[in-house]
């Protein structure tokens, strides 16, 4: 019962998202501003496409609440994310990743020293035996330096890109198990 009101739930966000949509292209088609509702279409299919490769991810978890998080969030952090190409990374890291990821922003978005919205974005690249996610952050100054907020996950190879009290880029490369599973 408590998974269909979930399910439920989960759908009337998601068509209220689409109707905002169509209702704002359907106002630039009455004002005859036929490029900016074409360019609206534009950017509809690609986060339509960014969305499959993360339901397509292998990790159920991390990537229901990377897509839901925007829904429901307890700040002004907000969460994109990008994927150069199809991946698929195993499930054993969906808890890891879960855990790290919504740590992360808890901690970013507690050390926000503003109300208005700011993004921490989540860039997805597939290498030969491993895999990273580049996170990166450009906004409002934090209240503490970056390395010092967010925790390095067990079990990747950490690298600083560079980091700021309003901006910082960190890398985190994952080594996948032997018997990694080929896309």
């Amino acid at each position: 019962m408590v998974e269909s009101k979930l399910k439920l739930e989960l759908l009337q966000h998601c068509r209220h998202d689409w109707m905002n949509k169509l209702q704002m292209i359907k106002g630039n088609l009455e004002l005859s501003n036929i490029e900016r509702a074409a360019q609206m279409i534009d950017e509809m299919v690609i986060e339509s496409r960014q969305e499959a490769l993360l339901t397509g991810l292998g990790t159920p978890r991390f990537s229901e609440w990377l897509l839901t998080y925007n829904w429901y969030r307890p700040g002004p952090l907000k969460l994109g994310y990008e994927f150069t190409e199809r991946m698929k990374i195993p499930e054993t890291f969906d808890s890891l990743l879960f855990n790290w990821a919504k740590t992360t922003t808890a901690a970013v978005d507690k050390a926000l020293n503003t109300p208005s919205d700011q993004e921490l974005y989540f860039l997805f690249e597939q290498q030969e035996d491993s895999f990273s996610i580049v996170v990166e952050y450009e906004g409002e100054p934090l209240k503490s330096s970056p390395e010092q907020i967010i925790q390095e996950p067990e079990d990747a190879k950490v690298e600083w890109i560079y980091d700021s009290s309003a901006s910082f880029s960190i890398k985190l490369t994952f080594d996948y198990p032997v018997s990694k599973v080929k896309v």
